[in-house]
């Protein structure tokens, strides 16, 4: 059995984030599958998903050390193409995957104590995003 479903929701941009974790949760729950495996797949290419304890301070230590390694004030070839500056969260996204595949154990996500599955846009303004959510097993 396969089940699908998009979210949008509205981002802040620069470095927003979002925890779905009760999102995907009860995506599982509508999908009435027991055992499988769930993919959260983040529809956008300056953004991804993560799973992490969802701590503030993590969150910004994450941004702090993304930004010393790909700063948002350098000259990326992207902006040449004259329609936007978001070089820096475009080569961000190469560090941070698009998905995450979740265990689904009787009709829950499989997640140890701590984990949170978050969503993380690094576009540097504001705008409407999507995650898709699957559900494939029985």
């Amino acid at each position: 059995m396969v089940f699908s479903e998009t979210v949008h929701f509205d981002s802040c941009g620069v470095w927003f984030s979002l925890n779905i974790t009760e999102i995907l949760r009860r995506a599982v729950e509508r999908s009435r599958i027991h055992n499988g495996i769930l993919l959260v797949f983040f529809q956008h290419t300056t953004g991804g998903v993560i799973v992490v304890e969802h701590e503030a301070g993590f969150l910004v230590d994450l941004e702090d050390t993304l930004e010393r390694l790909i700063p948002s004030s350098s000259n990326y070839l992207h902006h040449l193409r004259g329609y936007d500056v978001n070089g820096a969260a475009h080569v961000r996204t190469a560090l941070v995957s698009p998905y995450a595949a979740l265990p689904v154990v009787n009709g829950d996500l499989a997640l140890g104590e701590w984990q949170d599955v978050v969503v993380v846009d690094m576009q540097p303004e504001r705008k409407q995003r999507s995650f898709l959510i699957q559900v494939v097993g029985e």
